[in-house]
């Protein structure tokens, strides 16, 4: 009679513990949500994700208790309710639970604490082996592979200068600025040099290392709409593929790019020396021998729960968008194996990032992830199984430039804006 007591107690204590969580998770979201919720100021502690992840907890604990008169079956059934959470999706677009903004956020502050390289504010002074060496995240070789990974930072800079066309006294938006390392370098060389980011870390950071013009905002959310100058160029390394996602439908995922590259369009000065757009962006290579496996979907999901808002559209489709209207491609140049090689000789880029216990302060971040964030475990499979490195063929340590067998292809596209 007493074990049999004493194990209800314990089964209600656990279930009033959770219940509680809930309740209060629930509350304390409504109240920022009515009070201040932007969409972009979110804390840690009060995500959407976060209360989704309890509810569902409280949901499992709740069927376990009254189906099964015992929770020993809480986890199995969190596993399958999670599973068609899932399903839910990304296969059938019925949005539940999960803030896809959130996980990007997540994301770039989880690489911020656990990629070092990411955070270092120089961009061309450093050496192979220094530990502070700057977040080589894109680089150009131009075919000259034994060149330094700085080297190729610095020919990526340059690149990217030429083909804006910028000049200083030149206004230049960066779209998802991140760190601020390009923004840098057109400062350097005379460009009056605004970045818009989502996350607000980057922010402090950008500001704290001379890069005071940075907007918080999710384009998504339409912050291109709310600027009210014009600039010489647009540049966008890298974020776009982050604008759509794989949880909307093809319809939707085309519409969303095309809305963006218009607002692109609507910030752009015509009658500029320049009037150019760059971005860098990764594209579905349809003609991969493994395309639409198990292991391609598998390695997807991973990349997409990692990242949060995330779609490659294929190259035909891009150059759609990029080739209507006022608009035209002047410079598109693959850059694929570029991209890689950059990233896989360096073991502290985001290509190799994972938690890691380096400092007491990573450890407790990853404990209060496990509590707080419930996309730690994919982000830490990811790293695991090498996702990033999977979508451009590997982790090889040599290059392989004639390898176009490889799930994305890299792309820089130039575009013109004429009147």
């Amino acid at each position: 009679m007493v074990k049999i007591t004493l194990k209800k107690l314990q089964n209600n204590s656990i279930y009033s513990i959770a219940l509680f969580l809930a309740i209060i998770w629930i509350i304390i979201s409504i109240v920022k949500s009515v009070i201040n919720y932007d969409g972009i100021s979110r804390y840690k502690f009060i995500q959407r994700n976060t209360v989704g992840f309890y509810l569902l907890v409280f949901i499992s604990l709740s069927i376990s208790k009254y189906c099964f008169k015992t929770l020993y079956y809480t986890f199995p059934i969190y596993i399958a309710l999670f599973l068609i959470h899932e399903f839910l999706w990304y296969n059938l677009r019925i949005q539940i639970t999960k803030d896809e903004g959130e996980v990007t956020e997540n994301c770039y502050e989880w690489m911020n604490i656990y990629c070092s390289q990411i955070t270092n504010k120089e961009t061309t002074n450093s050496n192979d082996n220094d530990d502070n060496a700057a977040d080589l995240s894109e680089g150009i070789f131009n075919g000259k592979w034994h060149i330094s990974n700085e080297e190729s930072y610095k020919n990526k800079f340059g690149t990217y200068f030429e083909y804006l066309k910028l000049e200083p006294g030149m206004k230049l938006l960066d779209i998802g600025c991140g760190n601020c390392q390009w923004l840098q370098y057109c400062k350097s060389r005379g460009i009056d040099c605004t970045g818009i980011t989502i996350t607000p870390a980057q922010q402090k950071f950008c500001n704290a290392n001379g890069i005071p013009k940075i907007i918080v905002g999710d384009i998504q959310k339409g912050i291109l709409t709310t600027l009210n100058e014009k600039f010489d160029a647009v540049s966008a390394i890298g974020p776009a593929e982050h604008f759509a996602s794989i949880s909307q439908t093809d319809q939707q995922q085309q519409d969303i790019l095309q809305k963006y590259y218009d607002q692109v369009k609507s910030v752009i000065d015509t009658n500029s020396k320049s009037a150019r757009y760059l971005n860098s962006y990764m594209t579905t290579n349809l003609d991969y021998s493994k395309f639409e496996s198990l292991e391609y979907y598998a390695q997807f999901y991973l990349v997409a729960s990692t990242f949060g808002y995330g779609y490659y559209n294929p190259d035909h489709k891009m150059s759609k968008i990029y080739n209507s209207g006022n608009s035209k491609i002047v410079i598109k140049r693959d850059y694929t194996e570029d991209y890689r090689w950059i990233m896989v000789r360096e073991p502290k880029s985001i290509g190799f990032c994972n938690y890691n216990f380096e400092t007491p302060y990573k450890f407790f971040n990853f404990i209060k992830d496990v509590f707080v964030d419930p996309s730690w475990w994919q982000r830490f499979l990811y790293g695991y199984f090498d996702s990033w490195f999977w979508q451009f063929g590997g982790t090889s340590q040599q290059p392989m430039p004639h390898n176009k067998d490889t799930p994305i292809r890299s792309y820089i596209y130039v575009t013109e804006i004429g009147k």
